[in-house]
């Protein structure tokens, strides 16, 4: 099989509308059918909710899938994220998680709500839950509640003026700490990827010590590859992959169809033969 289909039909990071994304999982796993994908996780913010639905339909449709969900964490007090793939519904380590996380997410909202008043704009808590409905609250609810209020033109405004890291920055420290969340998960069976670890503003040599506190606190693996990511970038990722024997995970990190997103299944391809792949011993 040549290299190039060896890795295009996995997708093992992309999100639906049980957190930011825009799809339910069952149109997503239709989706990622439709794109020819073998092997799929869904992975949603801090929730495992959309998982079952997704199972059902890729079942349905003979669909390899993998069980995914994407951790708020801080190192250093630079929020990061984490993705846990290949684990138990059930397991307790991971509820937890899960559970802290959510709950953080809802005070972090009323925390939101405040500073915007403090800004001058009415109250937006409640509208912003029922807007969220069955997906996880956060500040994309509240930059549509702007736009859909003619506060602002567009949600790119909402983040420019008031919900940007530099209007909010007080609120980047919430997370609970990188080191917790691996301790508390590393030896559950499970495989924990640092996601898109070129995202943050971390030069490589930052980078580095990150990827060297992954590893020593039970990380198993980086995503390699994330979405529209730079060739450049992958070719450094994959050199870290195998200096610090981190097994290598890909993904699109597919939100949607409107948006800056990469297709299901679309993304840089790998050209490393030797990298430790995160479900080369998968079933």
């Amino acid at each position: 099989m040549p290299e190039s289909e060896r890795y295009r039909k996995v997708d093992l990071h992309s999100h639906s509308t049980r957190s930011d994304g825009q799809l339910t999982p069952t149109e997503l796993v239709d989706l990622a059918v439709e794109q020819g994908v073998s092997l799929f996780a869904l992975t949603d913010h801090d929730s495992l909710d959309g998982i079952v639905e997704a199972q059902v339909r890729a079942a349905e449709h003979n669909l390899s899938f993998i069980n995914g969900v994407e951790l708020s964490t801080q190192w250093n007090g630079i929020p990061l994220h984490m993705v846990a793939l290949n684990f138990d519904l059930n397991n307790p380590a991971l509820l937890e998680v899960v559970t802290q996380n959510q709950t953080i997410r809802l005070d972090r909202a009323r925390r939101i709500a405040d500073l915007l008043i403090k800004q001058g704009l009415p109250d937006l808590f409640d509208e912003a839950i029922a807007l969220a409905g069955d997906s996880q609250l956060g500040r994309p609810h509240f930059a549509s509640l702007l736009v859909n209020k003619g506060l602002v033109k567009d949600a790119n405004k909402a983040f420019d003026r008031y919900l940007g890291n530099k209007r909010l920055g007080q609120l980047r420290d919430v997370w609970p700490e990188l080191e917790e969340v691996l301790t508390a998960l590393s030896g559950q069976g499970m495989e924990l990827i640092l996601a898109h670890p070129k995202r943050y503003p971390l030069t490589v040599t930052k980078l580095k010590r990150l990827l060297s506190d992954f590893k020593k606190w039970g990380g198993t693996g980086i995503e390699v590859v994330s979405g529209n990511e730079r060739p450049d970038s992958v070719r450094l990722l994959e050199r870290l992959s195998k200096e610090f024997s981190l097994k290598a995970s890909v993904g699109s990190d597919y939100h949607g169809p409107f948006g800056p997103w990469m297709q299901v299944g679309k993304f840089t391809q790998i050209q490393e033969s030797h990298l430790d792949l995160i479900w080369q011993n998968w079933p």
